[in-house]
């Protein structure tokens, strides 16, 4: 069996229903070799291109056209 989690229901169901798993239970759906279940809320967030080693970005929050 393979697990997905969705980030909220209405997405879980989405996807489920592309998979095949249909049968209801308590907090997720299944069928088809596949659980699916959810969250609330965004489960991971995306880091500023520093965290992940680059450099050299100008955040347009601060840019000033005259010094670049």
């Amino acid at each position: 069996m393979k697990t997905i989690i969705a980030e909220k229901p209405s997405v879980a169901r989405e996807i489920a229903g592309l998979l095949g798993a249909s049968d209801k239970k308590e907090g997720y759906l299944t069928g088809n070799g596949y659980f699916v279940t959810w969250a609330f809320g965004h489960l991971i967030g995306l880091g500023m291109p520093e965290d992940y080693g680059i450099s050299g970005f100008i955040s347009t929050a601060v840019c000033n056209p005259t010094t670049l």
